[in-house]
């Protein structure tokens, strides 16, 4: 009775062994089928996200090609901008300083020698182009009116009023007077203009009558 018994629960525990290692076997394929499926799904999934990528990635790269090509645009525009306003504002600023030769008083002289220190490069330009217009014995009569240049000179000798007290106008005046006649000093050149002026006059004084006796100096504006 005894070794029935035990047979009985060897071939139990063997049935149940024979159970198991069937159901495994029957579980295997269908866990390998469910792995590859993932996988293929996943691969698939993979390759649409890696397709859109490139897709953006092309959009990108045409988006970016635009905008520099509309930075270059912008950047030439701009330059192109910038020129002409100053462009424009030189002429104006030239011809707002033409508008102040010649200067006919001590008041005038204050007043162009404050505006040239503010602006000296404006005002050297004005007056080289005034002094280009004839020799400087008589262009010099478009930056000062007679009764300046008769009763001042450069150091204030001889009881004259001295042009190196108004030191902006002055020193703006021989940088123009530099920029046209280069064969001599500045300061010579106009020293001789002014000199040429008053001799003039000085010649033809009483010979002229009531007539303005530097007119003949005068130089046509138009």
């Amino acid at each position: 009775m005894k070794h029935r018994k035990i047979r009985r629960k060897l071939y139990s525990v063997c049935i149940s062994l024979i159970n198991i290692c069937t159901m495994k076997e029957e579980s295997e394929p269908y866990e390998k089928r469910i792995r590859i499926d993932n996988v293929q799904s996943l691969g698939t999934e993979n390759d649409l996200l890696i397709a859109k990528i490139c897709d953006l990635q092309t959009e990108v790269l045409a988006q970016r090609a635009e905008i520099r090509q509309l930075t270059k645009a912008i950047t030439t525009l701009t330059t192109f901008v910038k020129q002409s306003m100053r462009s424009i504002k030189i002429n104006n600023v030239t011809q707002n300083c033409d508008d102040d030769f010649p200067i006919n008083s001590e008041e005038e002289l204050l007043e162009v020698d404050g505006k040239i220190s503010r602006d000296p490069t404006s005002y050297v330009h004005a007056m080289k182009k005034l002094l280009s217009q004839g020799r400087t014995s008589r262009s010099i009569r478009l930056i000062f009116c007679d009764d300046i240049i008769l009763n001042y000179n450069i150091d204030g000798a001889k009881d004259k009023k001295r042009l190196k007290d108004f030191a902006h106008l002055f020193r703006a005046l021989m940088d123009a007077i530099s920029q046209i006649e280069k064969s001599l000093p500045a300061e010579r050149v106009l020293s001789k203009a002014l000199r040429c002026v008053k001799n003039c006059a000085a010649k033809h004084k009483g010979k002229s009558g009531g007539e303005d006796p530097l007119g003949f100096l005068n130089i046509d504006m138009a």
